[in-house]
């Protein structure tokens, strides 16, 4: 089946600036010939393309937000991304809309406006999607890139900049881990990431993961099929790592 359409699914009515200068890029690159040859390489790839648009509608453009299938293939070319710059940009374009969205609202807090906020956006996304820990977050790909790179490029450096400022005791972290009674997602989602970014290590992450959802210990327990003591003894373990990789960047 040959691509037909000549409307790009990624668009904007901005004449000028970064945004602007992606989709024009994207233009010049998704029927070129070498390009095409490159992406119709790569193994996951369910059928040859003829546009670069049809990887960005495999990829789950335009799909509902429960889309498995296109959420799979996105995994995919986040992994191929990793070492492929190509895919990379692939994966920036997937999600631009939204990049978009993130500039317009940061757009009226930040210094430069709009387009500086943009500029930051770009960047951190690039960042974002080349790091991406593809073997531990396998799903919500794009929500979770989305989520990160606004993280990173917004709210990352103020956190950590005042973390010497901040109480991050057991106390405060244990309820942050029962975030779900006090409607405390999005700080208990910052700090899963601040423990991703500190290294801390894989096992603590799992369990902490497994209360992202607002489970309580009881629920955690038949996820990992352990008992509901050991989650305990997991969750106090894993409270304690965050607690100590805190400590070392307030004495960075």
């Amino acid at each position: 089946m040959t691509y037909t359409s000549d409307t790009p699914l990624v668009w904007s009515t901005v004449s000028t600036g970064p945004a602007r200068d992606i989709i024009n890029e994207w233009e010049r690159l998704r029927r070129r010939p070498p390009t095409l040859r490159q992406v119709n390489a790569w193994a996951f790839l369910p059928r040859p393309v003829t546009d670069l648009d049809e990887v960005l509608e495999l990829a789950g453009f335009g799909r509902a937000i429960d889309d498995m299938e296109g959420d799979a293939f996105l995994w995919h070319l986040v992994k191929q991304a990793e070492t492929n710059e190509l895919a990379t940009r692939i994966v920036l374009h997937r999600i631009l809309p939204a990049l978009m969205a993130i500039a317009k609202r940061r757009g009226h807090v930040v210094h430069g406006g709009v387009e500086s906020a943009m500029v930051d956006v770009l960047g951190t996304a690039w960042f974002v999607i080349r790091t991406y820990p593809h073997h531990r977050r396998l799903h919500k790909v794009a929500a979770n890139l989305v989520r990160d790179t606004e993280y990173h490029a917004f709210v990352r450096h103020h956190r950590l900049r005042h973390v010497d400022e901040t109480q991050v005791g057991d106390d405060i972290l244990y309820r942050l881990v029962d975030h779900n009674r006090d409607g405390d997602s999005h700080t208990y989602m910052s700090m899963l990431i601040d423990a991703e970014e500190m290294d801390v290590a894989e096992q603590h992450l799992v369990v902490l993961h497994a209360f992202a959802d607002g489970s309580d210990s009881t629920e955690v327990a038949q996820k990992l099929g352990i008992s509901t003591r050991t989650v305990r003894n997991y969750k106090r373990n894993a409270v304690i790592a965050v607690q100590e990789a805190y400590a070392e960047v307030e004495g960075a």
